[in-house]
């Protein structure tokens, strides 16, 4: 029937069947609570299942986008009863288990949401395979964290958000003909780093079954610290009066309206920590204690050493040109280059490095690879992008996989590094850089390949971007059907693992470009090494 109702472990639903641009129909139930609307008193907090419901529940349309700043209207804008998941299936009721494919979203853990308007998963339904998103909290509804154990809200809510999602996934997925044994978890940008996180964190141990890491990771750190206190700062621009420690800054966030909270965690940092290339106010964190729901106990760069996921299968990859999402803040703000000035700034956070001098030198270091005896400007702005591709993204997930080939483990690796350039469906480049957008293939390129958009039109079935679309949805759903990303496309190109060498230094990556994929040595290689340097020269200078 065109209503098709599925009866899960929480109740009965109702879905619809839609027919895709690609001509085929298939089955979408939207907006499926998977916790309790975590408001009034459960603002902040870690979520708590849903209650079964008795009358069949309407999952016939899309739910609303979790509390965010719409980032195309400039505006607040979603709801606070947002815990939804939504699942895609082209069969039902057929006895089947087919390979699930879960994702989670970006935005940087402050945006975004898993409507289809960005992510319609049409194109990866063409395989045998079931999808499932789902939101999670964001900004200071997802992250607030505070230290007093009696308020029990030690951050990370939105990833424990994600992590309830999987469980219900897991728990449920059969009643759609998913199989809960071969669950790929996959996500872009902070999704990307949730995967990577949910691998190194005991409490989805065991939800999923394989990974798919893009552009991110978790060793990635874009938000500012815990204790750089944009908790303090929030509660400030809502009126505290400084009284009464973590329990006056809870009463007032508690009762504060969903716009003001958004409108005031936009501006809560410093011009100190906009040049030190921080991005956003909130985002994960290690927890202050430890409690039964301890989602990041320790540094990720700790956890990394021993994962309970280092025998599953992973792909990382990231695109060619991350660093191209810098292009507007770039252009409307060329002052930039002037604080780059001795390039202490650009170094990573996490190296220890007391000296003044230490810091001069690596910074002059850092200077010269990448911008030899030129001064930064504007006209030679590739050269940031390339340097902040490699100080945001790529050095963070080349240590992970480092990490992944150094320790004794089980589970294949693979990489890839997407470098598809069209003037037009590159979606992300057009947002990031506007309609003059420069060549190359920016941070969150690859999702206009992945997934179908509102926002351009499908392209013609002999174009080299259909042939991308075909090549990307080729590698992920063979990947998630039987852990091999290799497929007749690819042929003769072999795309090989890495060889788990504790001694190894370099590696190789399958190229997806305009013209196809080649499996070569990393082209960013050179750049890893410099960036790498820094770390083992902890102490050495």
């Amino acid at each position: 029937s065109s209503n098709p109702v599925v009866k899960t472990n929480f109740g009965i639903i109702k879905g619809v069947e839609k027919l895709s641009t690609l001509n085929y129909s298939y089955f979408a139930f939207q907006k499926i609570p998977y916790a309790t609307p975590p408001i009034g008193e459960f603002r902040f907090k870690d979520p708590i299942p849903h209650q079964p419901w008795s009358d069949i529940l309407d999952c016939t349309k899309q739910g609303p986008s979790c509390y965010t700043m719409d980032v195309f209207q400039q505006k607040p804008n979603g709801s606070e009863d947002c815990l939804h998941l939504n699942v895609f299936t082209k069969s039902l009721n057929q006895g089947k288990k087919l390979p699930v494919m879960v994702f989670i979203h970006g935005g940087g853990f402050m945006y975004g949401s898993s409507g289809t308007e960005l992510y319609s998963p049409e194109f990866l339904l063409q395989k045998d395979i079931v999808f499932v998103s789902f939101n999670y909290r964001l900004g200071a509804f997802g992250f607030l964290s505070l230290e007093s154990p009696d308020l029990k809200i030690p951050g990370n809510a939105g990833l424990k958000d994600q992590t309830l999602a999987l469980k219900w996934i897991k728990e449920n997925i059969q009643y759609f003909d998913g199989d809960p044994n071969n669950i790929t978890l996959f996500g872009e940008s902070a999704g990307a780093r949730s995967v990577h996180l949910h691998m190194l964190s005991g409490l989805s141990k065991g939800l999923f079954q394989k990974a798919i890491v893009m552009s991110g990771c978790a060793l990635n750190n874009w938000s500012i610290h815990q204790k750089n206190k944009a908790i303090e700062r929030l509660a400030k621009a809502l009126g505290w009066n400084f009284k009464d420690g973590d329990q006056g800054i809870y009463q007032l966030l508690k009762t504060a309206t969903p716009e003001d909270i958004v409108l005031a965690q936009e501006k809560l940092l410093t011009e100190e920590e906009i040049k030190n290339f921080h991005l956003f106010s909130f985002g994960p964190i290690v927890e202050p204690y430890v409690s039964e729901n301890c989602f990041i106990s320790k540094d990720p760069q700790e956890l990394i050493e021993n994962p309970w996921s280092k025998n599953m299968d992973t792909i990382f990859g990231f695109t060619s040109d991350e660093g191209l999402l810098y292009y507007i803040p770039l252009k409307s703000n060329p002052t930039v280059f002037d604080t780059l000035g001795d390039f202490v700034h650009v170094l990573p956070k996490d190296l220890p490095l007391s000296q003044c001098l230490d810091k001069m030198k690596l910074g002059q270091i850092l200077k010269n690879f990448y911008y030899g005896n030129k001064t930064p400007c504007s006209d030679n702005k590739n050269e940031f992008f390339t340097m902040m591709s490699d100080k945001l993204i790529v050095h963070s997930i080349h240590r992970s996989i480092m990490k992944r080939m150094n320790i004794n483990h089980q589970g294949k690796t693979f990489v890839y590094r997407f470098a598809v350039d069209s003037p037009t469906f590159n979606f992300f480049k057009l947002l990031f850089c506007g309609p003059e957008s420069p060549r190359g293939t920016s941070h969150g390129d690859d999702l206009s390949y992945v997934f179908k958009n509102d926002f351009g039109q499908m392209p013609e079935r002999n174009s080299m971007e259909f042939k991308s679309i075909e090549r990307m949805i080729e590698w992920m759903t063979s990947f998630a059907i039987n852990g091999d990303p290799n497929n007749e496309l690819f042929a003769p190109v072999k795309w090989l693992q890495l060889n788990n060498d504790p001694s190894a230094k370099n590696y190789k990556c399958l190229n997806i470009h305009n013209d196809g994929v080649e499996f070569i040595d990393l082209p960013e290689q050179k750049r890893m090494e410099l960036w790498d340097s820094m770390y083992e020269n902890k102490g050495k200078l």
